[in-house]
């Protein structure tokens, strides 16, 4: 509760202060090249923009309200079970907020629409006029999305939620939509290759790492020898030792 509650402070400092003026305004290595795959005219990028938000909004949502509510609580039964999912959720999600909240600020890397301000953008829009353009590294949207598949991949992978092939299908399912939305942010040129690859890198290890920290570590691994527990137990007769794998 801690950790989750000074994530989520940092999460929202970082993204009403100003971002530090750095000066940083291009891309690196390969991001100007895979940026010609941008939408050509600014309309197809705002739609493809919009369509990240909707696929963002299912990477968040998804962890908490299909798998913890709904599968846990709801069709498994699990109250306890469901309540430790959700809380998880909801550290990863505010942990990978806090980072990219911290690199949005420290960075203040202008989003490569921000070359379009005054010819293919107005100058006064306000992708042009507010700190919004230079929040550009790491992806945000991208992070937060590879958070989210990674939790689903966790939480399926490791409690066998529909005990069927169903749960690695999901675990694909949400990885694949985390990188569609990845390419929706260099389409909608609202950022550079690199920002995205960063994103994807970052929430991905805070979405294993946070379940691997808290409880799936002490699961056991495919193929794991059982433990034997031995137990004295009363019967008509005295005591029996019984055992349990």
């Amino acid at each position: 509760m801690v950790v989750t509650g000074v994530a989520a402070g940092v999460a929202l400092t970082t993204n009403i202060l100003h971002p530090l003026d750095t000066g940083w305004a291009s891309g690196i290595l390969i991001d100007d090249q895979v940026r010609s795959l941008r939408a050509p005219t600014l309309d197809a990028q705002l739609e493809v923009r919009s369509a990240s938000d909707v696929g963002l909004a299912i990477m968040v949502t998804y962890p908490v309200l299909v798998d913890s509510v709904i599968v846990a609580y709801w069709y498994r039964g699990s109250d306890d079970v469901a309540l430790q999912m959700a809380l998880i959720d909801v550290e990863a999600f505010t942990i990978t907020g806090a980072l990219a909240g911290t690199a949005n600020f420290l960075s203040g890397r202008a989003r490569p629409f921000a070359q379009e301000c005054g010819g293919l953008i107005p100058s006064n829009s306000l992708d042009c006029t507010t700190d919004t353009k230079n929040r550009s590294f790491f992806s945000g949207h991208t992070s937060i999305s590879f958070t989210g598949a990674s939790l689903i991949c966790a939480h399926h992978l490791a409690l066998d939620l529909f005990e069927s092939a169903a749960d690695p299908v999901m675990c694909a399912t949400g990885l694949a939509l985390a990188t569609t939305i990845g390419a929706l942010r260099i389409i909608g040129d609202a950022h550079y290759f690199s920002d995205v690859v960063v994103g994807a890198a970052v929430g991905t290890a805070v979405g294993l790492g946070i379940p691997l920290l808290h409880h799936y570590k002490r699961a056991p691994g495919p193929g794991a020898s059982s433990v034997l527990r031995l137990n004295l137990v009363p019967s008509f007769n005295g005591a029996q030792l019984v055992g349990t794998f």
